[in-house]
């Protein structure tokens, strides 16, 4: 071959198709393949080396023990709120009323109620 760009175009032509057939082909040695290390190191993670993975911990359990505290005793836990008074009778009319032996109801007293005050004085079943 006497023409020299005859000559650099089959060589440059040489090159490429070397470089596409061990990037197709894959290297199995890998690292050690300089042209794979150029590729790799120019960003294309494409040509890069495969990753060994990580190692995996084991998984957790969902529900963790119970840490090492003594049992709660017994006792309920204490409520900030005052003592309430026993509910208050409920009477439907002013026979109820009697009936028990709680007529006259005054207003503020166990069982009073509106509706059994007819002149709204306070005083339920006079």
């Amino acid at each position: 071959m006497k023409n020299p760009l005859l000559r650099a175009v089959l060589g440059i032509g040489s090159a490429g198709l070397l470089v596409t057939a061990v990037v197709t082909l894959g290297s199995p040695v890998a690292a050690a393949d300089p042209l794979t290390d150029l590729l790799c190191g120019s960003g294309s993670a494409q040509f890069c080396p495969p990753q060994a993975a990580p190692p995996q911990t084991p998984p957790q359990p969902s529900n963790p023990p119970a840490p090492n505290n003594p049992p709660a005793p017994n006792n309920p836990p204490p409520n900030n709120l005052p003592p309430q008074a026993p509910p208050s009778p409920y009477y439907k009319n002013c026979t109820e009323v009697r009936n028990a032996g709680k007529a006259p109801l005054r207003r503020g007293q166990p069982g009073y109620a509106p509706h059994l005050d007819r002149d709204n004085d306070g005083i339920a079943c006079e």
